[in-house]
């Protein structure tokens, strides 16, 4: 009988445990750990164009995918090992390393622990969109993991140039294997583990429950099952989900010295500040019934009640809610992962598609901290200091606003009625 790697994780804060159930069995995989570690190492010092080790010809798309050229192929790579290792079904995946990511969503198959055989994904950006994804061929006892990369130390310039001149390597020395880790020979955040289906790993599905009653005092957080993600009631006062390592959600209440995080008996969730004042709630109040807290493992939040969802916070591709910050070093995916808009360390606010910038505020070398949705109708870049680097100039509106990166590039503030603004690509 195989050994499987059971996804179950339990956590406790507090007096807080909880557990996850066990889904349906993959489907067989002729494929295991040390065949496609194997794999992987059999192609090493391979390049874009060369001949692979089982005698055919490239990696999937790696020589031909740029428009008949060499393309970005660290995904290709990956994809071609596992379905030639006998991996059951590879076709959720493609030349994107975030379609990894994506693939562990469906699946049930992302993890925070790495075995031999997986895909570690990394600088994992939402929307599908990640920038390197490798395989691990060791895993260690003492947390560390060895990974080959495809695509890996091409030389600097065009797509086609760098993924011509880069190869398959062996990343050494080994690292640190834990999801957030930014280990030196990487040069990148470990988002997640992927383990493909049927190997090593029973899918699970669900969220970690934090009933009605239960509070996260400040410094507690709370673990989806899958371990990705984890809500955090921060000393500042922000309550704060994490994915990757990376914040993807607050209630911006930070520099408010909180106190607590509580999901009341009446349908409400509050942080409340070390003195006692409500400094923010997810406007629920007044129920009846039992309700509870579920932060699921795809990444979404939700408050459940006995007439079903009473409130939830979903990831939005493209989508910046009022009232919701992007906060330096985050992105901002569109639908369709071709741009994506991130607010650089320096403070420029800038859209890319294709690492190529389209447009930007022009805030750069202000130390910017984030930019926010403002419920007024403002989009606005804040610096580190708080002061207003850059802004839509449409403050002063009542009503509901979002800006959205669209899929034709266009960013833009939306209402009900109509653009309030838009940077018009």
């Amino acid at each position: 009988m195989p050994a499987f790697r059971l996804l179950i994780v339990t956590f406790a804060v507090g007096l807080i445990t909880s557990a996850v159930l066990v889904a349906l069995p993959p489907p067989a995989s002729a494929a295991t750990g040390t065949s496609i570690a194997a794999l992987a190492d059999a192609n090493l010092g391979k390049k874009a164009c060369s001949i692979n080790s089982g005698g055919r010809k490239y990696f999937e798309s790696s020589c031909t995918g740029n428009g008949g050229q060499p393309e970005y192929w660290c995904a290709d790579f990956a994809r071609w090992v596992w379905a030639s290792s006998g991996v059951a079904d590879t076709s959720r995946l493609n030349a994107a390393a975030g379609s990894f990511y994506t693939y562990g969503e469906e699946y049930g198959t992302l993890s925070a622990t790495a075995a031999v055989g997986d895909a570690v994904v990394f600088d994992y950006h939402g929307g599908g969109v990640a920038d390197h994804v490798a395989i691990v061929s060791q895993a260690n006892s003492n947390g560390t993991i060895t990974t080959v990369s495809g695509d890996w130390n091409g030389e600097p310039g065009s797509e086609a140039h760098f993924a011509s001149t880069s190869s398959v390597v062996s990343n050494a020395p080994a690292y640190l294997g834990e999801v957030g880790a930014s280990p030196a020979a990487m040069g990148m955040t470990i988002s997640a583990f992927v383990a493909p289906v049927g190997v090593g790993v029973v899918p699970v599905t669900g969220g970690t429950r934090f009933p009605a009653g239960d509070t996260l005092t400040a410094g507690e957080e709370v673990t989806s099952p899958n371990g990705i993600y984890t809500l955090n009631m921060q000393t500042d006062g922000n309550l704060v989900e994490y994915g990757g390592g990376r914040p993807i959600w607050s209630t911006d209440t930070q520099g408010n010295s909180g106190d607590r995080a509580v999901m009341q008996d009446d349908g409400n969730l509050v942080v409340y500040s070390s003195s006692g004042a409500a400094l923010w709630s997810s406007g629920t109040g007044g129920h009846s019934g039992t309700f509870t807290l579920v932060l699921e493992d795809t990444a979404g939040l939700v408050i459940d009640g006995p007439s079903g969802t009473l409130w939830s916070r979903q990831p939005q591709p493209g989508i910046l809610s009022m009232g919701q910050t992007l906060p330096a070093g985050q992105r901002l995916v569109s639908a369709n992962s071709l741009y994506n808009l991130v607010l650089q360390s320096g403070g420029n606010l800038v859209e890319y598609t294709a690492g190529r910038p389209l447009w930007w505020t022009n805030t750069q070398g202000h130390s910017g901290d984030h930019a926010i949705m403002q419920g007024d109708g403002n989009l606005v870049v804040y610096s580190s200091s708080g002061g207003a680097l850059w802004s839509s100039g449409t403050g002063g509106h009542s009503g509901t606003f979002t800006l959205d990166l669209e899929d034709s590039a266009d960013l833009v503030i939306d209402t009900p009625s109509g653009a309030l603004w838009s940077n018009h690509l």
